[in-house]
């Protein structure tokens, strides 16, 4: 006999005392059942209640991250990943096809780099090494994580034109009347130059080889900036004295160090000697 979700065996019998057994298949429902059987014999009914727990409920955790990995240029840009993010409903084991999304937090370590939702940003690079990080994507309840590792390529190496100033002069002028523009190019930001003047032995005592100024400099373009360096000052060597001396004449030497970060650098030589 069926009775609801109840089978019951035998349905009928004869005379003296005989067995029913109830039998009810697994409650694949969030709510708890009942019903009422009732027995007849003898003029007589009687009445048994049969209830069931409703299904035991858990869930199924589903969290994925693609791509995997991420590869920016120098320059800075903003990529995206692919979050599904989503839980299914299991009764008594068994999945059913009940779904809800899940969500997501996300960190991310690495100089240079930051995440927001499905978004991965890398700031300009501008060392001379490439740059790691890892944005690490976390579902909430569940725990899970996916880790998407990111780099970021080096920074070009800053260039200079010309890298040696000075060297044909032939008289030992001064001011900016006789400057030289400097090209930096690969530079992203405005770099920052410093004159270093070389100090030689001239008859036994060390002198310095004269002095240079320079302008700031200005962006002359993508990437690229310009300034001018000039003489302000030339050391006279007479080649007289004691001790290591200098040949005779006018100098202007020492080297300009072009600076973007303290990785990325290039150095101008000044070069003046007007012979006498």
């Amino acid at each position: 006999m069926q009775k609801d979700f109840i089978t019951a065996t035998p349905d009928s019998g004869g005379s003296g005392s005989t067995t029913v057994t109830a039998t009810a298949p697994a409650n694949q429902t969030e709510s708890a059942r009942s019903v009422n059987l009732s027995v007849a014999g003898g003029g007589m009914t009687r009445t048994v209640g049969a209830s069931q727990a409703a299904g035991v409920v858990t869930w199924n955790y589903y969290f994925s991250v693609t791509p995997t990995s991420l590869s920016f240029v120098a320059g800075g840009e903003t990529k995206s990943v692919t979050v599904t993010s989503y839980r299914k409903k299991v009764i008594n084991g068994v999945e059913t096809s009940t779904q809800e999304n899940v969500n997501y937090t996300v960190s991310v370590t690495g100089t240079g780099f930051s995440g927001s939702g499905t978004t991965v940003t890398a700031a300009a690079n501008s060392a001379t090494s490439t740059r790691t990080g890892t944005a690490t994507y976390t579902q909430a309840t569940s725990g899970k994580t996916q880790a998407v590792s990111l780099s970021q390529a080096a920074a070009a190496k800053i260039t200079v034109s010309p890298t040696t100033v000075f060297s044909g002069m032939t008289s030992p002028n001064t001011g900016q009347s006789y400057a030289t523009t400097i090209t930096v190019s690969n530079c992203p930001t405005k770099p920052t130059v410093s004159i270093t003047m070389a100090n030689k032995l001239d008859g036994g005592t060390r002198h310095q080889m004269g002095d240079a100024a320079n302008t700031q400099p200005v962006s002359a373009g993508t990437n690229k900036w310009t300034f001018t360096v000039y003489p302000t000052n030339w050391y006279q060597a007479t080649g007289s004295g004691t001790g290591i001396s200098l040949t005779p004449g006018y100098y202007c030497d020492g080297t300009i160090k072009v600076t973007l970060t303290s990785e990325n650098s290039a150095t101008v030589y000044i070069r003046g000697n007007v012979p006498t």
